[in-house]
């Protein structure tokens, strides 16, 4: 996994000296460039990816075979991370790639992940070299898994579920008081039903009219 936010990266690449030589050693490089291994687990994104080790194997043997060396330079200012590559041809030209990433975390495990991960993101990048970059996912959270079904969301209530609970809350308040309280607190619901459902409306208002008069009147066997 990798510490990241690759939100803002910056890759920016610079030339020296004769390009033709490079141009030419670095073709042959990539024609004898072995495919990069997917070896590595993430247990975040249950996948496989290259690790820097596995980009390293792939990349460096066909670029050092045809007269390429490649450096690597790693610096830290406190909040970004800045990784130097340059590929250097033995006739003295070169390309040097400047990566600009800010860790997720400015603790020595967060630094060392950003490192790392800009190491490998060059090398790809800069050989032309492509494997799936799962763990680039850290920088942005855990992605669904493919073989999972997306949890659906919550389904918003009907307007008549919504009615539904209205009229059972008038149905079961103790006192005048919670009954105004629960009418007023359902204006919304009032409203849509006006517009949609005038006659549900119209039973909601009856019954609530109903109950004010259960509180107002007292019932005949109290008053016997």
């Amino acid at each position: 996994m990798i510490a990241a936010d690759l939100e803002t990266p910056h890759l920016c690449i610079k030339w020296e000296g004769d390009r033709a030589p490079f141009a030419k050693a670095f073709v042959a490089a990539q024609k004898a460039t072995e495919a990069v291994k997917k070896a590595s687990s993430n247990p975040a994104f249950r996948s496989k990816y290259a690790d820097l080790a596995g980009v390293v194997e792939a990349v460096l043997p066909a670029l050092n075979a045809n007269g390429i060396g490649v450096m690597q330079f790693p610096s830290f200012d406190g909040e970004w991370v800045l990784v130097t590559t340059t590929f250097l041809h033995e006739t003295g030209s070169s390309v040097t790639g400047e990566l600009k990433l800010r860790p997720s975390k400015n603790d020595p495990q967060g630094v060392g992940s950003a490192i790392t991960y800009g190491r490998r993101y060059t090398l790809l990048a800069m050989s032309g070299a492509a494997p799936e970059d799962d763990d680039g996912n850290a920088a942005s959270g855990p992605r669904q898994p493919a073989n999972e079904s997306k949890q659906e969301a919550p389904k918003k209530p009907t307007l008549s579920e919504r009615a539904d609970r209205l009229e059972s809350t008038l149905n079961g308040v103790k006192s005048l008081a919670d009954l105004e309280k629960a009418y007023a607190l359902a204006n919304a619901i009032r409203a849509e039903l006006d517009d949609k459902d005038p006659e549900r409306l119209a039973d909601l208002d009856k019954r609530y009219a109903a109950r004010v008069a259960d509180f107002a009147e007292p019932k005949l066997e109290d008053a016997a």
